[in-house]
C-alpha cells in the first residue's frame, strides 16, 4: 500500500513538471513561437546647429555739453518803513465815590425782671411723740386649759405715740416782677459822596517812519561747459553652436539566450519504517 502511494505521488510530480514549462508566449507544449531574428530600433542622433543670438555691449562715449549755472549777487537797496511805536502817558480822572459812614446812637430800652422774695410763715403741725411703759404679759399659754396665766409671766416694753400739736417756721420763697431800664446800642449807616482824583494810565500808538537797509539777492544764469561721459548700448550679432537630437530608426539583428531544460526530479526510495515525504521543485520559463 505504501508502495503505491509513492508512485503516484512521482507521477504528479512529473506532470507538474512537464505543465510548468510550456511557452510563456504562445501557452503549448512544446513552443511553436518563431521568434524574429531582426528588430527595428529608434536612436537619439546628436548634431550641431548654429543659431543667431544677440548680445548688448555698451561704448563709452565723453561729450561736452553746457549746463546752466545760477550766480545770486547781492545788491543793498533802502526802503521806507513804517514802525508803530507806543507810548503811555497818565491821565488825571475825577470820579464820585459813596463812601459809608457808620453813626452809633444809644437808645433807654425797658425789659422786666423777676426776682425771688423769700418770707417766713408759720405752720401748724402735729407730731407723735413716743412713750415707752413696761406690763407684765404671760409668756406660756396651759396646754390643758388653753388659757394664759397658767404659765409664766414676763415684763415687756411697750412703745406707744402720743399726738402733739406743734408750730413750724416754714421759708416761701416767690418770685416778683419788676421792670428795668438799659442803654442799648443802635448802628446806623449811611453813604456820603465823595469827589477822588485819580491818575489813569493810556497808551498811544503813533506810527514812526524808519529808514531801512536790506540785501535783495539778484540771480543771473551763465551757461558753463561740462563733460559728460555716458554708456551707449549696442547690439551685436553672433553665431552660437547647439547641439541638437534626431531620431534615426534602424534594424538591428535580435540576439537570443540559450534555452534552458528542466528535467524531473529523483525520487528517493523511502525505507518501510519510516512514512515517504516529497517536495515540490519549482520550475523556471524561459
Amino acid at each position: 500500500m505504501r508502495i503505491r502511494l509513492t508512485l503516484a505521488m512521482a507521477a504528479c510530480l512529473l506532470t507538474a513538471a512537464q505543465t510548468a514549462s510550456a511557452c510563456g508566449t504562445c501557452h503549448k507544449t512544446p513552443c511553436t513561437y518563431t521568434q524574429p531574428a531582426y528588430q527595428c530600433v529608434t536612436e537619439l542622433v546628436p548634431y550641431t546647429v548654429y543659431k543667431k543670438q544677440w548680445r548688448t555691449e555698451y561704448d563709452t562715449v565723453t561729450k561736452t555739453v553746457m549746463e546752466r549755472v545760477p550766480v545770486t549777487n547781492y545788491v543793498d537797496r533802502q526802503r521806507v518803513v513804517c514802525k508803530p511805536v507806543y507810548d503811555t502817558i497818565e491821565v488825571p480822572v475825577q470820579r464820585t465815590v459813596c463812601k459809608p459812614i457808620q453813626e452809633t446812637d444809644y437808645v433807654t430800652q425797658t425789659y422786666t425782671v423777676c426776682k425771688p422774695v423769700q418770707t417766713t410763715q408759720q405752720v401748724q403741725s402735729c407730731e407723735y411723740v413716743p412713750s415707752t411703759q413696761y406690763v407684765t404679759v404671760p409668756v406660756k399659754k396651759c396646754f390643758s386649759h388653753h388659757k394664759s396665766g397658767c404659765g409664766e409671766c414676763r415684763t415687756v416694753a411697750r412703745t406707744t405715740y402720743t399726738a402733739v400739736p406743734t408750730v413750724k417756721d416754714v421759708v416761701v420763697t416767690q418770685f416778683v416782677r419788676e421792670t428795668q431800664t438799659r442803654q442799648v446800642p443802635v448802628t446806623r449807616t449811611r453813604y456820603v459822596q465823595e469827589v477822588v482824583n485819580d491818575v489813569r494810565r493810556v497808551t498811544q500808538k503813533r506810527m514812526v517812519q524808519e529808514v531801512v537797509n536790506e540785501r535783495v539777492p539778484v540771480t543771473t544764469w551763465t551757461c558753463v561747459p561740462r563733460e559728460v561721459t555716458k554708456q551707449v548700448p549696442r547690439k551685436v550679432c553672433e553665431q552660437v553652436a547647439v547641439t541638437a537630437y534626431k531620431k534615426v530608426k534602424r534594424v538591428v539583428p535580435v540576439a537570443y539566450a540559450a534555452p534552458v531544460e528542466y528535467a524531473a526530479p529523483a525520487v528517493a526510495p523511502a525505507p518501510q519504517s519510516v512514512a515517504p515525504s516529497f517536495q515540490a521543485v519549482p520550475s523556471k520559463q524561459g
